[in-house]
C-alpha cells in the first residue's frame, strides 16, 4: 500500500522534472533563450524519459487491476534500457 503510493508520487515527480527539462532542452536547442550549457543536447532529455518509464514500468507491476500489467511494464522497462543505453553510449 505504501510502496504503491510511493511509486505514484515518483512517477508524479519526475513527469515534472522531465517535463521542465523538456521545456529548457527546446529553449536553448533552438535559440529562443539560453537556458544553460546542458540544454544544449539532448542527453538529460533521455535521461529524464529513462527514468520516467523506469518509474513508469514500476507502477504498472504494482498494479493490480491491470490485466497486461506485465507487457506495459516490460515495454516500459525496454524503453527505459534502450534510452539509456543511447544516452551513455553518445548516440544521436
Amino acid at each position: 500500500m505504501y510502496m504503491k503510493r510511493l511509486v505514484e508520487a515518483l512517477v508524479y515527480v519526475l513527469t515534472i522534472i522531465t517535463s521542465i527539462i523538456v521545456i529548457c532542452t527546446f529553449l536553448t536547442t533552438y535559440q529562443f533563450h539560453y537556458v544553460g550549457q546542458m540544454f544544449n543536447s539532448y542527453v538529460p532529455l533521455q535521461f529524464g524519459v529513462s527514468a520516467t518509464m523506469a518509474a513508469l514500468g514500476l507502477r504498472f507491476i504494482l498494479d493490480k487491476s491491470i490485466e497486461k500489467r506485465m507487457l506495459y511494464s516490460g515495454i516500459s522497462f525496454v524503453i527505459s534500457l534502450s534510452l539509456l543505453y543511447f544516452a551513455l553510449n553518445w548516440i544521436k
